[in-house]
């Protein structure tokens, strides 16, 4: 994503037009960033796209030949890191699968047909994802200046944590509109 003007590139991978039709007048009225959408209908298509996206919004359920937790397998071996959001059923046996697919990795669920929380259920995945990010991006900083023990190179990489984590609290008010993302116990 560009830091400037982030667009958030947006995979869904569903082969029922109706539903994603109903995502995407979803998020053209709620998303507060600025959004593109690839919509793949199977495997095949999502493969060449999932590396130019930030997000995926799966409905697992593609075809009658590959059982929904083998799609959920196969597109979370494909994002590796990249937050998925599965569209499921309001039943038993998908309250199961939903316990599932969280508890291998993804980033939330939504009920099929109730996509009031679609838009909190991607843009909190997408904060996640850049907390993820920035903490694992810092931690390897301090590792390597460990490592040098040099201390202008500590005071240099210090100086380049805090304009990282000031452009991530920038990426963050981009979604929180008007929450405080800063430390309540700093000076303002």
């Amino acid at each position: 994503m560009n830091k400037e003007n982030p667009e958030v590139n947006l995979l869904i991978i569903n082969n029922d037009f109706s539903e994603t039709e109903m995502i995407q007048a979803c998020l053209d009225k709620d998303m507060h960033a600025t959004w593109r959408m690839i919509h793949c209908i199977n495997l095949e298509e999502a493969h060449s796209c999932v590396s130019k996206v930030d997000l995926v919004i799966l409905k697992p359920e593609l075809d009658d030949t590959v059982a929904p937790k083998e799609v959920f397998k196969n597109i979370a071996h494909m994002v590796f890191e990249t937050p998925i959001i599965v569209i499921t059923d309001h039943s038993k046996v998908s309250d199961d699968f939903s316990t599932y697919v969280m508890e291998k990795g993804a980033a939330d669920t939504v009920i099929r047909g109730q996509f009031s929380r679609l838009v909190d259920a991607v843009e909190f995945a997408l904060i996640r994802n850049e907390i993820i990010k920035s903490v694992r991006k810092t931690n390897d900083k301090e590792l390597k200046d460990v490592q040098e023990c040099g201390d202008d190179k500590y005071q240099k990489s210090c100086a380049e944590r805090e304009q990282e984590l000031a452009e991530h609290k920038r990426y963050l008010s981009m979604f929180m509109e008007g929450y405080s993302v800063s430390n309540p116990n700093s000076e303002r």
